[in-house]
C-alpha cells in the first residue's frame, strides 16, 4: 500500500512537471498552471498517501483551476501601464499626430506617410500633396485627417 502511495505521488509530481515543461514547446501560459495543479496534488498526496483516487482527482481539479485563476489574476496586474492599452493598436495611436500628405486626397481618399509606410486615409475637406495633415478620428479602418496648421 504505502509502495502503490509513493508511486501516485511521484506520478502526480512528475508528470506536473513534464506538463508545465511542455510551456516551452506550446505557446501560451496555461500549461505551466494546470501542471502546477499536479504538482501541488503530488505534494498533498506525499503528506496524506492514502489519499482515494477520486479524491486526488478532486484536489487536482481544485488546485490546477485555483492555479490558473491565480495565474490570470497576475497577468491582468503585470500589464497595467498607459502603453500596454495600445498594444497591437496602431490606429488608435495615430489619432493626434500629424503626418504629410503622400498624394493629393481625390474624392476625400489619399494617403498620409507614418513613418517608412503609408496608409490610405479620408477626409472631408481637400487636400494636397505635401501638405501636414493631423489624425482626428479612425473610420472604417482608416485614419479620418483634416489639415493642420503645425507639425
Amino acid at each position: 500500500m504505502i509502495e502503490q502511495a509513493f508511486d501516485w505521488t511521484w506520478a502526480w509530481i512528475i508528470a506536473g512537471a513534464i506538463i508545465a515543461g511542455l510551456e516551452i514547446l506550446v505557446p501560451g501560459i496555461y500549461l505551466m498552471w494546470i501542471g502546477f495543479g499536479a504538482v501541488a496534488t503530488g505534494l498533498l498526496l506525499a503528506r496524506y498517501p492514502d489519499l482515494p483516487v477520486a479524491w486526488q482527482m478532486l484536489v487536482f481539479a481544485v488546485s490546477m483551476l485555483s492555479s490558473l485563476g491565480i495565474g490570470f489574476w497576475i497577468q491582468r496586474r503585470s500589464g497595467r501601464t498607459r502603453k500596454a492599452r495600445f498594444l497591437n493598436r496602431e490606429m488608435k495611436q495615430m489619432i493626434g499626430q500629424t503626418y504629410v500628405a503622400v498624394g493629393p486626397f481625390v474624392v476625400g481618399r489619399g494617403r498620409i506617410k507614418v513613418h517608412d509606410s503609408s496608409y490610405a486615409a479620408v477626409s472631408d475637406e481637400a487636400i494636397a500633396a505635401g501638405e501636414i495633415v493631423k489624425v482626428v478620428a479612425i473610420e472604417d479602418g482608416r485614419p479620418k485627417v483634416v489639415k493642420a496648421t503645425t507639425r
